[in-house]
């Protein structure tokens, strides 16, 4: 897979970025034993198949990074992801062109990648605030980042049954900005998050912190 973006943000967190290429074949053998055969039994579309492979290709090339034995990842009740045998706080994207990890060492991360896409304005008003839809104008940039910077703060939360609607606000911004403030809700506890932007060929990438 070739790496198309690697970053440190706010030196918490490594960012890896790559492009897929690899057949699902390949990537099995390059994996070995680092996945479930099970979990990956459970994925019916060939496509599904290979973006499941290269996440975890993509996290075990970050995990050796750090240094750390790479054996598998398994997910908690609400389906998050976390790597066996080590603390560090991992989260993962992936798109049919793009596969994306995050690593931090100390704290919670979520990233999410998407498209640009119309069903965006189909569904806007379902993951938007009412304050929300009115700054996003349908405008089809402005949905993507909302969109993206919203599912990486659930992503970076962990649990479910979280309204995007209701309980993930994201305060206005400009197209151009590459950081984004925002905040999750849960009863009585705030998450507040800083959400940094990408943008690579017509796809956000928001990493939440």
């Amino acid at each position: 897979m070739p790496l198309v973006h690697s970053e440190k943000i706010e030196d918490t967190s490594t960012l890896l970025l790559w492009k897929l290429t690899e057949t699902e074949a390949e990537l099995q053998n390059a994996l070995g034993n680092g996945f479930s055969q099970e979990e990956l039994d459970r994925i019916s579309h060939p496509q599904k198949k290979r973006e499941w492979l290269a996440s975890r290709m993509l996290i075990k090339t970050l995990a050796e990074q750090f240094g750390i034995n790479y054996v598998g990842i398994h997910k908690d009740e609400h389906g998050k992801a976390f790597l066996i045998d080590n603390d560090s706080h991992i989260s993962i994207t992936h798109t049919a062109e793009f596969v994306a990890v995050a690593i931090n060492p100390t704290a919670a991360v979520g990233i999410d990648m998407e498209k640009t896409d119309p069903k965006l304005q189909r569904t806007s008003k379902k993951f938007l605030s009412p304050h929300e839809y009115d700054h996003a104008q349908d405008e089809m940039n402005r949905l993507c980042m909302y969109w993206c910077a919203k599912e990486a703060l659930y992503k970076l939360y962990g649990k479910k049954k979280i309204s995007f609607r209701d309980s993930i606000f994201i305060s206005p911004f400009q197209n151009a900005d590459i950081i984004l403030r925002g905040s999750l809700t849960d009863e009585d506890l705030v998450v507040p998050s800083n959400i940094h932007i990408r943008w690579f060929d017509g796809h956000c990438l928001a990493i939440a912190l």
